[in-house]
């Protein structure tokens, strides 16, 4: 009879967990629903904490990056955002210090009108090219980092507003990310805008995923899943899969390479980690401005 009633009772917890699955858990992101690289990469990291469950939705509307970051250290609806490496939004949230895009939008190449295609064809000194003028907007990060490195910036209050700065020969060259420049191009070369072929800027900077600070989970989730892609590859691979076309129509090979400090990175930035960045040495001639 004592191994019957243990056998019912067996039996009556696998019936009760069986009625009960393990409840899914959402993790909330800003924006439409889409497919995009930071979607997957997050997939792909949370897949390592099968468990969990884990599933991705969106809010399915804009939220400017600030106002977002606000939303998720409050936990008003967004769980996690990708967003650059700064100070002050590290002391609004918690980021996961692992650079997603291996430091892309540091790597600047310049558009620039099509009869000022050798503007930079000729080695200058580094003197000589920080007498060309840049454009950015005012709030641009980048504007601060160019102008700290002692580059001449013109700068303008409207995104749209500095393509006609160009075309006007307000300022020299525009320097935009090897994930902007190509689309920027197809959507001004009719103003005789055109993509510089000589030369490439560089600045060390970073893309975390940012999560609540009091969501000790799911950070580590995160964290601990980008690990394991990045030592198994699986990370590398989907980099590849969005970008590795990109960088090879740059040319970086054939670019000169001028390279800037950023003092406005933030110190625990993991530079060290060579396997976190983008390798260029296959790429660049070791001619260093």
């Amino acid at each position: 009879m004592k191994f019957r009633i243990i056998g019912l009772v067996v039996a009556l917890l696998f019936i009760l967990l069986g009625a009960h699955p393990a409840k899914a858990k959402d993790v909330v992101m800003s924006g439409a629903e889409r497919s995009d690289y930071f979607t997957q990469a997050l997939s792909l990291a949370l897949s390592y904490a099968p468990e969990k469950q884990y599933q991705i939705k969106f809010i399915n509307f804009d939220v400017p990056k600030l106002r977002a970051l606000k939303l998720i250290a409050n936990h008003e609806g967004i769980d996690v955002i990708p967003a650059g490496a700064t100070v002050e939004r590290q002391e609004l949230v918690n980021p996961i210090r692992l650079p997603l895009l291996k430091g892309l939008f540091g790597w600047r190449v310049p558009l620039v009108l099509e009869k000022n295609k050798d503007m930079f064809l000729q080695k200058q000194t580094d003197v000589e090219f920080k007498q060309h003028i840049a454009g950015q907007l005012y709030t641009w990060s980048d504007t601060k980092i160019l102008e700290s490195n002692g580059i001449k910036v013109l700068k303008g209050s409207k995104f749209l507003g500095l393509f006609t700065m160009l075309e006007k020969e307000r300022f020299d060259y525009f320097p935009r990310s090897m994930l902007e420049v190509e689309e920027e191009y197809q959507r001004f070369k009719h103003h005789g805008i055109i993509i510089e072929p000589n030369i490439i800027l560089h600045y060390p900077t970073a893309y975390y995923f940012y999560v609540s600070k009091q969501n000790v989970e799911l950070h580590n989730d995160i964290r601990n899943g980008l690990e394991l892609a990045i030592a198994d590859g699986r990370l590398n691979t989907l980099f590849k899969q969005h970008f590795g076309d990109i960088i090879t129509r740059i040319n970086l090979k054939n670019r000169r390479l001028i390279e800037l400090n950023n003092p406005f990175l933030p110190p625990d930035v993991p530079l060290s980690r060579k396997n976190l960045w983008l390798d260029v040495e296959q790429y660049i001639d070791n001619n260093v401005n």
